[in-house]
């Protein structure tokens, strides 16, 4: 038997209404609906929609139904209690190991959506809402980990669970962390680590210390940051790896390397790709060869530097998601060994690009100034150590500001 109801695309549905300019009325009135269940179709409170509606929908945007909807992998299941155990299947199942090398978020997303029951229990539908949350983060979807973060936390405090309100809060850290609002992300996960004997593992604990640390370092908090990251790696240590601790390694290599401890950054990432290998995720092992690229370029090695620069470029291609401060980072080395318009112009690539994060945003126009001051064009470079300022001063970062031409970019900051 057909089912009555289909899994709506939230997210689909808001980029479809943005894109055809239609008034949330009069959708409503079209569709014989009224404005509320359209934003609760919109913002993800209400998954499952009649196909009636979907039809309707379908007809007013003039699109596809299959473009609003996602592809229900529990079509099969036909009772309420089958929906439920494969529901709670996936809240045990590791998401990282589910996607497997892969790396494919949208299909882990779509799973996740397809078990998602309003009737089913608050505490459940908050563990599938912060998965979907997760799943946001791996796939760079800060909206997507934002408004999954705000319907677990409602749901996981109409449960009662301090452990889930404490991750739903850790997610929506993880969200002003991604759009670059370090004071918000400081703020927030400062709360969380105050419930730290609520975490059900240390590699939780692990992971939050790192993202606490990430924002300390993006407002240039180098000594706090540290500290971050030197409590939460023997935590990583004791336990299984999993990408998340590859990650911590590279994350640490980011800081050391930006401080000039050149010998630390380096131990850092031999242990990043040596977990990298036996865990099977080259993403961050290949990432790493960017650091590569930076610490021949700082020991003045140019040739070798460009070679591991072309190395980390081919390697890119075959990386998901590459992090932008490793592109950044590349153009570092090309500015350093004389390619200095070859390095303006990935400045401005990277600058162009569509990107939330205005922490990276303000980097590339540091990094854009003293590519313009080896061109000689001072008075260009000028305007973006202004441009950078004013978005460092806006995301709560004052020790990054610069007050003159900016010097090269690892003599910039020590640990105090």
């Amino acid at each position: 038997m057909q089912r009555q109801t289909v899994l709506l695309n939230n997210e689909a549905l808001s980029r479809i209404i943005a894109e055809r300019e239609v008034k949330q009325w009069l959708l409503a009135r079209r569709i014989g609906v009224d404005r509320k269940t359209i934003t609760r179709w919109i913002t993800g409170k209400t998954q499952r929609i009649s196909r009636d509606n979907i039809t309707r929908l379908a007809e007013v945007l003039e699109c596809s139904i299959e473009a609003l909807t996602v592809k229900d992998t529990l079509e099969a299941l036909g009772t309420r209690e089958d929906r439920w155990a494969a529901a709670r299947q996936l809240r045990d199942n590791d998401l990282v190991n589910m996607v497997g090398s892969s790396y494919n978020w949208d299909l882990a997303e779509s799973l996740i959506r397809s078990t998602i029951d309003v009737e089913m229990p608050a505490d459940l539908q908050a563990s599938l809402y912060i998965k979907l949350a997760r799943c946001g983060m791996y796939s760079h979807k800060p909206e997507l980990v934002k408004s999954s973060a705000e319907i677990a936390l409602s749901r996981a405090t109409d449960a009662g669970d301090e452990s889930l309100i404490l991750y739903a809060k850790q997610l929506l850290g993880t969200y002003y962390l991604m759009v670059g609002n370090m004071g918000e992300v400081i703020s927030r996960y400062t709360e969380v680590l105050k419930g730290r004997e609520h975490f059900d593992s240390e590699t939780r604990l692990a992971s939050i210390l790192c993202n606490f640390g990430l924002a300390l370092w993006s407002i240039a908090e180098f000594a706090r940051a540290k500290a971050a990251f030197d409590e939460a790696m023997p935590l990583w240590e004791r336990n299984d790896p999993v990408v998340s601790t590859t990650t911590a390694w590279w994350l640490r290599a980011k800081l050391y390397v930006e401080l000039s401890m050149v010998d630390e950054c380096l131990s850092d990432i031999v242990r990043c790709e040596a977990v990298s290998q036996q865990i099977n995720y080259a993403k961050c092992s290949n990432t790493c060869v960017a650091i590569r690229a930076e610490l021949a370029s700082i020991a003045g090695e140019h040739v070798k530097a460009l070679e591991l620069a072309d190395e980390a470029n081919r390697v890119f291609r075959d990386t998901p998601t590459v992090n932008p401060a490793s592109l950044e980072s590349i153009a570092r080395v090309w500015r350093r060994a004389g390619r200095v318009e070859q390095a303006l112009e990935e400045i401005n690539r990277l600058i162009d690009s569509k990107h939330e994060d205005q922490f990276h945003y303000a980097r590339y126009r540091q990094e854009k100034a003293r590519t313009l001051v080896a061109l000689g064009r001072e008075a260009e470079a000028w305007q973006e150590i202004e441009l950078s300022n004013a978005v460092f001063l806006e995301f709560g970062a004052p020790l990054r500001i610069l007050h003159e031409l900016p010097v090269e970019y690892y003599k910039q900051y020590q640990l105090s």
